[in-house]
């Protein structure tokens, strides 16, 4: 059990975000629980069609979602994991269940993996993660998202149900209310977290939310713009007032994501280069400018503007910018700062998943600091 010093970032499973967690300090692991959720099928735009086909089979995807996670969450104390996106996918070819046979790669790598699960999943998700219970002994993860909170009544009945049928109790089940995009109202979370069923019995209490925008939009282009951290204010303004709640949440957030997985056609689209750079109560966000694409550089003017906008150009002035700011930690803090510092030198310049792993890491790491030197 962890106490509300603890930190659970919910991450997509992007390929930046385990690089990210793999790079993190040893020592840091202990003072945070991810929770992983399993990502879909990536999608395949094909020229000529206006809809995307799945890029790959069920059965390669959990083939190499398995070796992903594998590979660089080993040295996880403990994760949690959810499959919410593949809960409905087909069988494997075997037959076999896609969240059976994720959850026995994982049990086969050694991973320390509690199950999520939540009142609005299918039958057969939910056999999966009773199943798991039954054969690895950690108890599960229970998601219940703003909507479950409607009405207290209801959702005391439905736990009681979903309990019973996986025979668990609350002492051996993590409960994580998941507000999403959503960040609650300071006034009204105190009451919210006394309504809970058994608030007290839970093995851990978290609460999470985002406050990362959906799309850089609002970020202005060559430059640095803040965001606020509403999820950790709001957050700060519970722990104000713990001395009269029945219990205090542990801090979760999405990291620097926004909730919501949105695809993108990279035929329509042309992403600007940005670096995510959190800091004490704001998100600092370096934006570059979106480079032309090859065909459209039919000029020689054309094609030195595009030159300038490369990603390899814009990346070490984006970085500067970042070491410039007052939110700037320093090299030594985290492999993401490191990877900053050596960017702003010319030494690398990164892939846009490159760039992921550089600002969760760092932000594993600053919310980590933040919750251990709280009084």
């Amino acid at each position: 059990m962890f106490d509300h010093s603890h930190y659970v970032p919910i991450l997509k499973g992007r390929s930046g975000e385990l690089d990210a967690l793999a790079k993190t300090e040893l020592r840091l692991t202990k003072d945070f629980t991810p929770l992983l959720e399993i990502p879909p099928i990536p999608p395949l735009y094909v020229e000529g069609k206006d809809d995307p086909i799945p890029a790959k089979s069920i059965d390669q995807h959990i083939t190499d979602v398995a070796k992903a996670f594998a590979d660089t969450l080993k040295a996880l104390p403990a994760l949690f994991v959810d499959a919410l996106y593949i809960e409905t996918a087909d069988s494997l070819q075997s037959g076999a269940s896609p969240v059976d046979a994720i959850f026995a790669a994982f049990r086969k790598a050694n991973l320390k993996f509690i199950p999520t699960v939540g009142l609005d999943r299918v039958e057969d998700y939910t056999d999966s993660v009773k199943a798991a219970i039954e054969q690895d002994r950690r108890g599960c993860c229970l998601r219940l998202w703003e909507s479950d909170l409607e009405s207290i009544a209801e959702l005391s009945d439905q736990i009681q149900s979903l309990l019973s049928a996986l025979a668990l109790t609350p002492a051996t089940v993590d409960l994580l209310l998941d507000f999403g995009p959503n960040v609650p109202m300071k006034a009204a979370l105190p009451f919210m977290i006394d309504a809970l069923p058994s608030v007290t019995q839970w093995r851990t209490l978290t609460l999470a939310s985002s406050a990362f925008p959906a799309d850089m939009t609002q970020v202005g282009r060559n430059k640095i713009d803040e965001i606020e951290r509403g999820d950790w204010i709001a957050w700060l303004s519970l722990r104000n007032k713990q001395k009269s709640i029945k219990r205090m949440p542990t801090f979760g957030d999405y990291a620097i994501n926004h909730p919501v997985i949105s695809e993108v056609d990279f035929r329509m689209m042309k992403m600007s280069p940005n670096i995510r750079y959190t800091g004490g109560i704001n998100f600092v966000i370096a934006k570059g400018q979106a480079q032309p694409r090859k065909k459209e550089a039919d000029t020689p003017e054309k094609e030195e503007k595009r030159a300038k906008l490369s990603p390899s150009v814009q990346y070490p002035k984006l970085a500067a910018m970042i070491m410039e700011h007052s939110s700037w930690k320093g090299a030594p803090f985290s492999w993401g700062d490191k990877f900053i510092e050596k960017c702003a030198r010319k030494e690398c310049a990164g892939s846009s998943s490159d760039w992921r792993a550089v600002g969760t890491c760092h932000h594993v790491a600053l919310v980590v600091q933040q919750l251990s030197t709280l009084p």
